[in-house]
């Protein structure tokens, strides 16, 4: 075996044997979230200092904004920013006393209904 291949074979070895730092705890990053009405989780992804979770809701991306820009300019939370991207999403992003919130809302392909994605961070 070559000396590269093999040093990269080892360090590959090494880099998967090192344990995985824990996930980020769901009331770390995300204590007080507005789920997004009539709607199911599909996924969670996160590493130790955030989580994203996507929901799939059978209302339209302008009732979903609405409810968020209702839910996100009262109580403790301040909305921030509300804004349309390129490709059509609405992108808000909301702070509180603790971990500020994103949320993301697309149109789902081919369907109807929409994707929300909300992710949250801890706070520093």
């Amino acid at each position: 075996m070559r000396p590269f291949l093999r040093t990269t074979l080892v360090l590959l070895v090494a880099a998967c044997a090192e344990p995985r730092p824990p996930a980020a705890q769901f009331a770390d990053v995300m204590p007080n979230i507005p789920v997004p009405p009539e709607s199911e989780v599909l996924s969670r992804e996160g590493g130790p200092d955030a989580i994203k979770l996507r929901f799939r809701s059978s209302q339209s991306p302008e009732e979903l904004a609405e409810y968020y820009r209702n839910e996100l300019s009262k109580g403790a939370w301040r909305l921030v920013s509300d804004a349309i991207t390129e490709d059509g999403a609405i992108a808000l992003y909301a702070e509180t006393n603790g971990p500020p919130l994103w949320i993301t809302i697309r149109k789902a392909d081919g369907a109807a209904g929409s994707f929300v994605d909300i992710a949250g961070a801890k706070s520093k």
